[in-house]
């Protein structure tokens, strides 16, 4: 039966029935997984989703969706959970202001879906550079992408999911980022003892993220961050606890200019990007581009004409399916 004295992960919503969630979700799920993890668990998904809290009996007998059970396995949770999903927005001043704002998006969709879209895009859109030495490509980055990763997954393990008003909010400025999770720390934690202490407020959400592979090591997170920072040499991780959110701030590496560094070519930060993307994700349509960075089909074409003239990227397909891809050696 339902509890009312149950966290709000663990929680039924109004309004959802097990026909809201996807079987072919959980099926991916475990199949990933059961490829990454050593898992021993149920492999039939009515009895996954009972096991780890993402359904619950209702009063009558039947199996009712949780929060958690929503975030994961639907195509479209905000349609019973408003503050479900997160909310980007880049500012070319130091301060969020409607007059600076030069770019936002609404990031939606199940847990899998929100985290690894909007960690592209954090990459897409940060600072990067890329240049030849001789031979060599030298790449060199604002941030590094694991932290990027670990505060965005952080943001939603750890919010606080009682506060149904408020999404994730994440905000990058010239020189830093910040990641905005709803709530105060879990009781018992405070910014002092944020690295020692292991609480953890949405266990069972922790739980299918970390059989995802989204979450490396239960309360490990901060860590890698923090260690991670220190080994490139960048600021330490900022945190602020108000009792009503709290802040993560990352300051950006401050990367050498064209000018300053001795090298053969350089490329633009855009053009830089889509290498980047290129690399991570392998061949890329213009329409696959230009979702993830947000920028003209006119534009991507210019840069795309570029890379392509210089010898860096080839093109195969036919033309309602080309796709960009790195010229071997390049």
């Amino acid at each position: 039966m339902t509890d009312p004295t149950a966290a709000p992960e663990r929680q039924p919503l109004v309004g959802a029935t097990i026909d809201d969630l996807s079987l072919n979700l959980v099926r991916e799920h475990l199949q990933v997984t059961s490829e990454r993890r050593e898992y021993s668990g149920p492999t039939d998904p009515i009895e996954y989703l009972i096991q780890h809290a993402a359904v619950v009996e209702g009063p009558e007998g039947a199996l009712l969706p949780t929060l958690v059970g929503i975030l994961a396995f639907t195509r479209e949770p905000d349609r019973w959970i408003t503050a479900s999903g997160i909310d980007v927005a880049q500012f070319s001043g130091s301060q969020p202001n409607s007059n600076d704002l030069i770019f936002s998006k609404q990031m939606r969709g199940n847990l899998d879906t929100i985290i690894e879209r909007t960690v592209e895009l954090l990459w897409a859109r940060s600072e990067h550079r890329y240049r030849l030495e001789g031979t060599e490509r030298i790449e060199d980055h604002a941030y590094p992408l694991v932290v990027l990763r670990e505060l965005t997954v952080n943001a939603i393990a750890h919010r606080d999911w009682s506060q149904i008003g408020s999404r994730v909010r994440i905000q990058m400025f010239p020189d830093r980022i910040e990641w905005l999770s709803p709530g105060s720390l879990p009781p018992g934690v405070t910014v002092e003892t944020l690295r020692e202490e292991q609480v953890n407020r949405n266990p069972a959400l922790a739980q299918i993220l970390y059989q995802s592979g989204k979450v490396e090591s239960f309360g490990m997170g901060i860590d890698t961050v923090e260690d991670t920072l220190r080994a490139w040499g960048s600021r330490p991780l900022s945190v602020n606890d108000n009792g009503r959110r709290v802040l993560f701030s990352v300051y950006g590496r401050i990367l050498a200019t064209p000018r300053e560094v001795p090298q053969r070519a350089v490329l633009t930060d855009r053009a830089t990007t889509i290498l980047m993307l290129i690399d991570q994700r392998g061949p890329m349509s213009i329409s696959d581009l230009g979702d993830t960075l947000q920028v003209s089909r006119r534009t991507l074409q210019y840069d795309l004409r570029k890379l392509v003239d210089s010898g860096v990227l080839v093109v195969t397909g036919a033309t309602n399916n080309r796709r960009y891809q790195r010229r071997e050696g390049a």
